[in-house]
């Protein structure tokens, strides 16, 4: 009986060990996620990181770089951007192209600068709309009459007048 009880508590103290969650060094939490390596210059010591929304970071921030397969890089922002990149110097680790660049948590972005919406044009109901008068232009027009006119009448076949030699054109030398 008392090897039992004995089992019985090695069995609930089993599961408890292996759910306990070892600590580690890192902290997760939420991120953002600025863009992707687009190049890597491990010579200069820098990336090319494409951005679809342009951030509003200042140079010097400090980035992360996550690879496919889980390895980190530390990057700090610098000031050279163009279009949709940005530049940033490798601060530790080796990125690889196609890693994803993401701001850590606890540093702030504010949203991406947008253009302001023109403003809205008023639309006047059609009611309401105006058109310009047309001046009244008469036209001499024959009045119309209700009896059509009468068909020409067919010329009769002996009765063929021969042109006038003044009518022809000149012959082409």
């Amino acid at each position: 009986m008392r090897s039992l009880s004995l089992l019985l508590i090695l069995c609930l103290l089993v599961p408890c060990c292996a759910t306990k969650k070892k600590k580690g060094k890192e902290k997760t939490g939420p991120v953002t996620l600025i863009g992707m390596i687009e190049m890597v210059n491990p010579e200069q010591n820098y990336v090319l990181i494409r951005c679809e929304l342009m951030p509003n970071l200042s140079a010097g921030s400090e980035l992360t770089a996550v690879s496919a397969d889980g390895k980190k890089a530390k990057l700090i922002l610098s000031p050279e951007r163009k279009g949709h990149y940005l530049t940033a110097d490798i601060k530790e680790g080796l990125p690889t192209v196609n890693s994803l660049v993401l701001l850590p948590t606890g540093a702030e972005v504010p949203p991406p600068a947008t253009p302001p919406a023109p403003p809205p044009v008023p639309v006047s109901p059609p009611s309401t709309l105006k058109l310009p008068e047309l001046p009244f232009i008469p036209l001499n027009l024959p009045p119309l009459s209700t009896n059509p006119t009468p068909p020409a009448k067919p010329a009769q076949p002996g009765a063929e007048t021969a042109p006038n030699p003044g009518d022809l054109e000149p012959p082409v030398k």
